[in-house]
């Protein structure tokens, strides 16, 4: 069996860290935080990461969307805003339209005309999902949507990675997954698809010591058109 990006029929796109800047939320509401405000974006997010991770070990799956409220909430708890609801309101509302990285529809368009499937597999739920893309115009922009509400649980858990391949229909390392983060990059290397690490300078991002590294390395999403038409690695 082949496992070469020129393999490549699909590739499948981490939503929310990869394609949009979750970070551009707290972004949004910059007039709300003093300096605190970059740490408060990544502690947010850190939550929101470990508590999918959680739920997913527990059992105990919720949507995306609650996660995220969740993940505020203790947030906001633990930087001494508890108390204030129009904050948190406003947070919530602007992760509705999350920003897109200013690299993502260029790269997307790129990629469209080396006649490669485009998807999306996210933690995402699915209305965070479809209201995200309509923001900002991306919505034609991919073959298909997945979202972990179909197997109601998170990634890294393989259900999620082998949800996606059985509905698109093709061999395992013929997908491949473009991710910034190396924990999600892990778990699909792991289960069986290629996988390529979107390795933003100054994300703060580092590979995992797990055994399963990833097989491509890009500095933006300019770089996956890119490779797969130059079909090298």
């Amino acid at each position: 069996m082949g496992r070469t990006i020129g393999d490549v029929k699909v590739c499948a796109f981490d939503m929310f860290g990869t394609l949009f800047d979750v970070h551009s939320v707290v972004e949004g509401c910059r007039d709300a935080f003093g300096p605190e405000g970059e740490e408060f974006s990544i502690f947010w997010r850190r939550k929101q990461l470990e508590y999918s991770w959680l739920r997913a070990l527990m059992r105990r799956y919720v949507p995306f969307w609650q996660v995220t409220q969740d993940s505020l909430d203790t947030a906001l708890r633990q930087y001494g805003r508890a108390e204030d609801g129009e904050l948190r309101q406003r947070l919530l509302e602007t992760y509705k339209s999350v920003r897109p990285y200013a690299d993502a529809e260029a790269a997307l368009d790129a990629l469209a005309a080396t006649g490669i499937q485009r998807v999306i597999l996210t933690n995402g739920s699915r209305d965070m999902m479809t209201s995200a893309l309509a923001a900002v115009g991306f919505t034609d922009k991919f073959n298909d949507l997945f979202s972990v509400e179909d197997v109601a649980t998170f990634k890294p858990n393989p259900e999620v990675y082998q949800m996606a391949q059985s509905k698109l229909g093709v061999d395992k390392h013929e997908i491949l997954l473009c991710s910034s983060h190396p924990w999600d990059l892990a778990g699909a290397i792991s289960f069986g698809l290629q996988g390529m690490w979107v390795d933003r300078p100054g994300a703060g991002h580092f590979l995992e010591t797990l055994g399963f590294d990833p097989d491509y390395r890009v500095t933006g999403l300019d770089g996956v058109a890119k490779m797969i038409r130059n079909g090298d690695g």
